[in-house]
């Protein structure tokens, strides 16, 4: 990947000299922002662009290119490349549109570039792409215009599958004093997918946060591993995440976990900072271009009571703590004021009007030892206070950097002075405080699921999303069947026998002892309860007579009737992106009642299980709700690996509900009662 973002020298395809050309804007973006390799512009016939001579063709280049960007129609593009895998080209760029994102039949044309690639050993980005960006080596190769001017340099790099979003990235990030590092925009992900770039950038010492722009993911498994093992932020924008819908009735656990649950849960687990739109994750690119904060404790400190008020709110809801601050503190902050100040954080300094003390005061709040970071609140309008404020500002970025702590700056002030303010920054501010300490959160989050993610790229590491039977059908298993198949991995099953005839049924349930459960043996009948194809506390020969009358069944499974308990789900299911993940929930007729499941992806070890349990909305009902005994946590903790382990070990599984789960008291077991599988042919 290195070369795709330090190439010594490249040639750019489909340049004319013509002012409608887009390829043109490639060289002349590289010549503004003073890219130190060689460019050579390759194209249809002779011209100059940005004083560089046209080539017509790629053998008249002398040496060998590091990279080629082709911005060519696409049905050129397999030409190009076969003129670059003889040229000796081994990295490509191909920006062109019009493959598989045009229409489906453009797939030919895509297994071309994937042919010949793979023949000549080329890498390639895209196709359909914006191409990529390295602000350290001055390398901008997208096809629209970008000026150094505005593009500050910084530890924020990006992947983005869009490149409109990483076009408004570059915009947005210039209006807002986001130092970018690295962008590449992958496109249609053709041969190199977002897990490429990000294992990269994990490795890359000029980065110090990752963003990533997806509207699906390449292998979710890989992508979830590489994420918890970096000690790097994460920030995730997934589009794509309305429900589908799709086998919403055949399974509880398809309708639990639903298209986007278990991609949920694995972000979320891997400490990956998701967020909503373009806009909160430019507040959360703010808050890691900060220093990583510490700790919860803040010093809040605000021009005016109303916008102390609203800081300390704010803290308060996003869950931080008012820092203890020192009568050393307050004696200095008073020596800056003609009146008396009330020793309070948040700390309200509306009657300081000598602007140059603020600095003064973020000093003494960033050396305070049970400060772990500062937000300062400030709103003028006077052009003297400009002055002072754009001086406070370039002191404020210097003092977090030293101090090793965030200052999360707000800033309002009117429109004549809010430009310069934020050229005279030289990092970002924020204009509500509320935004502030909502992306600062973020940091905290990041510090608290250290651990966490550690924990999980230790268990999901050299785990892989299966391949095995992912486009082929399926079938459902009988219960007989599947019930076989977890009794072999130590899972215990209430007494069952299936029988085929009404005297095979009476033999079973002598054998069995009355009561016995009756459910008819067909997998094709899901919710047997609704459909009458479950009949619980059968007496007598009389009673199992009339039952199986009723039910018409050519098969049906007999059962003892378990003692009551508590009623759970264990669920598995395999996704297209993540591979198996497990569920865990309240069981029953409640299954889908109390739809908030806990989800992890597999394998599930002794202490994913326990954490799943307490972090389930059934924790406080398992461990004895209203007189009743505790539940048997070792026994349930055992089903939840085990099950874990048969996903593990079957991939070919696509769907499993163990529903009811009866887990008794503790001490005293659990059994399964009812199993639905579905595995591939």
């Amino acid at each position: 990947m290195r070369t795709f973002f330090y190439p010594e020298a490249v040639a750019v395809f489909g340049v004319s000299d013509t002012s409608s050309n887009l390829a043109r804007i490639i060289v002349e973006n590289l010549e503004r922002f003073q890219f130190k390799g060689k460019v050579y512009p390759v194209g249809s016939r002779e011209g100059t662009v940005a004083g560089r001579k046209i080539a017509v063709s790629l053998d008249s280049v002398e040496g060998i290119p590091d990279l080629a960007i082709l911005l060519i129609p696409a049905s050129w593009v397999p030409q190009a490349l076969e003129e670059c895998g003889r040229k000796g080209i081994r990295h490509a760029i191909v920006e062109s549109g019009g493959f598989s994102e045009f229409s489906d039949e453009r797939k030919t044309l895509e297994d071309e570039v994937r042919e010949i690639s793979g023949r000549w050993g080329i890498k390639v980005v895209g196709p359909n792409c914006f191409g990529v960006i390295n602000l350290e080596a001055n390398l901008v190769l997208p096809f629209f215009i970008l000026n150094p001017v505005y593009m500050r340099s910084g530890h924020i790099s990006l992947i983005s599958q869009s490149g409109g979003i990483l076009y408004d990235t570059c915009m947005l990030a210039s209006s807002e004093n986001i130092g970018l590092n690295k962008l590449v925009s992958v496109g249609n992900k053709l041969l190199t997918g977002e897990n490429d770039c990000l294992e990269y950038l994990v490795s890359d010492p000029g980065t110090r946060a990752i963003g990533l722009y997806l509207e699906s993911f390449s292998d979710g498994r890989r992508l979830i591993v590489t994420a918890s093992a970096t000690e790097k932020p994460v920030v995730l924008l997934k589009a794509n995440r309305s429900p589908s819908g799709r086998e919403i009735a055949r399974f509880h656990t398809t309708a639990l976990a639903g298209d986007n649950l278990i991609a949920q849960a694995a972000i979320k687990e891997a400490g990956i900072h998701q967020v909503d739109s373009l806009a909160e994750m430019m507040d959360v690119y703010k808050a890691f271009s900060l220093p990583l904060i510490k700790g919860k404790r803040l010093a809040l400190i605000a021009r005016s009571g109303g916008h102390g008020v609203l800081s300390g709110d704010a803290a308060f809801r996003y869950g931080f703590e008012l820092a203890e601050l020192s009568e050393n503190f307050f004696t200095a902050a008073k020596g800056k004021k003609i009146n008396v100040i009330r020793a309070t954080n948040p700390l309200d300094v509306g009657d300081v009007y000598d602007l140059d003390s603020y600095s003064d005061i973020l000093t003494w709040a960033l050396e305070e030892k049970g400060v772990d970071g500062v937000v300062f609140v400030i709103t003028y309008s006077s052009e003297t206070d400009g002055v002072s404020v754009q001086r406070f500002l370039n002191d404020a970025g210097k003092k977090s950097l030293s101090y090793d702590k965030p200052v999360a700056l707000c800033v309002v002030t009117n429109r004549e002075q809010w430009l310069p303010i934020r050229e005279a920054a030289g990092f970002p501010i924020f204009t509500d405080v509320d935004n502030a300490l909502k992306a600062l959160r973020r940091s905290v989050d990041h510090l608290e699921s250290g651990p966490g993610r550690v924990a999980v790229a230790s268990r999901l590491k050299g785990t892989r999303k299966p391949t095995v039977g992912l486009a082929t059908a399926s079938r459902l298993m009988s219960s007989g069947e599947a019930f076989a198949l977890l009794e072999k991995y130590c899972l215990s099953i209430e007494s069952y026998r299936v029988a085929k005839n009404i005297d095979d049924a009476l033999c079973c349930a002598t054998e069995l002892g009355y009561p016995v459960a009756v459910k008819v043996e067909s997998p094709f009948m899901l919710h047997k309860t609704e459909n009458g194809g479950v009949a619980l506390n059968v007496t007598d020969e009389d009673a199992l007579r009339k039952t199986w009358e009723l039910m018409k069944a050519k098969e049906c499974l007999l059962q003892t009737m378990a003692p009551a308990g508590y009623e759970i789900i264990v669920g598995g299911r395999r996704d297209p992106e993540f591979g198996h993940a497990l569920l865990f929930g309240l069981g029953g007729i409640f299954a889908e009642v109390f739809r908030e499941p806990e989800i992890r992806l597999v394998p599930v070890d002794d202490d994913t299980a326990a954490a799943m349990i307490e972090n389930s909305r059934a924790a406080s009902v398992l461990k004895g709700w209203r007189g009743k005994p505790a539940a048997d946590m070792a026994a349930l903790r055992k089903t939840l690996t085990w099950v874990s382990r048969l996903l593990t070990e079957y991939p070919a599984i696509k769907n499993i509900d163990i529903n009811p789960l009866i887990v008794y008291e503790d001490g005293k077991g659990a059994t399964i009662v009812d199993v639905k599988m579905e595995i591939d042919l």
